[in-house]
């Protein structure tokens, strides 16, 4: 016979099971919901990758040059001053890997392609690269449907929130509840108004920039220098066997910081890029670190241009590319 006491423990254990199932509930459903209207509210930004995401995506058969780098890169060329169409898939932190790792995913989609510009500044070869934790990948993976993980993707991957809470929080606030200086892009993606910064606070006063302290990267690292060089041999001939010319370029920084680099870093980065151009055909170097034509209006700060500087630069890239076709 059945025994009661048991039927009842297994009935009170039961009840215990849906009581629990349902305070989870209670709680997780408000959570995900909160979060998913974050989540829209974060995705209905406009910004600079859902910009370039369309402009690939539409002109994708027109492309000739894509340029990679941190943000220096990003905030030192606009595509509106190249004559032939380009997309500058620069970012802020981005380094090789990461430069590396989009191109090989993006670089079917565009069958006129001719250029690749690579960014390699001062210290560059001394940096390590992009982590697996680098918050960008979300981002890459939605915008520009590139899987920069190094491992197998997963739903929550695509989730921008997720990835870097603080950031867009930040982005979430100053959205929609104070916008200071609010970004103005163009169809490129290129934020026409960011001209605050350092110097801008300084007034373009040299007298008082060379007085503040400058941030540079000074520590020498030889082991990094050796396996950040040779990864840059592999993107280069990636591109060469793809037939695709390779620019590197190295952006214009200030005196003042120009004056404080380590020379033995230099002295090596030169080096390997010197290397490159005197091994391979269709390598070329634009050096415009010392560049006298850039005035102190031109920059936000020691290492960075402002959009008056980027179009400076940006017209100086393509009257260097249009000699390449000459």
């Amino acid at each position: 016979m059945p025994d009661p006491k048991r039927n009842s423990s297994i009935f009170s254990f039961k009840k215990n099971q849906l009581r629990f199932l349902m305070l989870c509930c209670v709680f997780f459903i408000p959570v995900i919901l909160a979060y998913a209207v974050v989540e829209i509210a974060v995705a209905n930004i406009p910004n600079k990758f859902s910009i370039k995401q369309n402009y690939m995506e539409t002109h994708a058969p027109e492309i000739e040059t894509l340029v990679f780098g941190s943000s220096q890169i990003e905030k030192g060329i606009n595509p509106a001053f190249l004559k032939a169409p380009a997309i500058n898939l620069s970012s802020a932190g981005q380094h090789h890997n990461t430069d590396f790792e989009i191109l090989k995913g993006v670089v079917d989609r565009f069958p006129n392609l001719k250029t690749v510009v690579f960014e390699v500044s001062y210290g560059h070869f001394e940096l390590r690269h992009n982590s697996k934790y680098f918050w960008k990948h979300n981002i890459f993976l939605k915008y520009y449907h590139v899987n920069t993980f190094d491992r197998p993707t997963t739903p929550k991957d695509s989730l921008l929130f997720l990835a870097h809470p603080g950031k867009f929080s930040e982005i979430l606030l100053t959205h929609y509840v104070k916008d200071t200086v609010p970004d103005v892009y163009n169809k490129f993606g290129f934020d026409l108004n960011h001209y605050e910064g350092k110097f801008k606070k300084l007034s373009y006063d040299s007298t008082s920039i060379v007085k503040k302290p400058v941030k540079i990267y000074k520590r020498e690292d030889p082991k990094i220098f050796e396996h950040n060089s040779l990864y840059f041999y592999d993107m280069v001939e990636f591109c060469l066997n793809r037939g695709l010319n390779v620019v590197i370029l190295s952006p214009p920084t200030f005196p003042n910081y120009n004056a404080l680099r380590n020379g033995e870093i230099l002295k090596r980065r030169d080096s390997i890029l010197q290397d490159i151009v005197r091994k391979y055909d269709h390598v070329y170097f634009l050096n415009t670190e010392s560049d006298s034509d850039f005035k102190v209006e031109d920059f936000r700060n020691e290492n960075h241009l402002n959009p008056k500087g980027a179009e400076k630069l940006t017209k100086k890239l393509n009257t260097f590319l249009k000699k390449l076709e000459e």
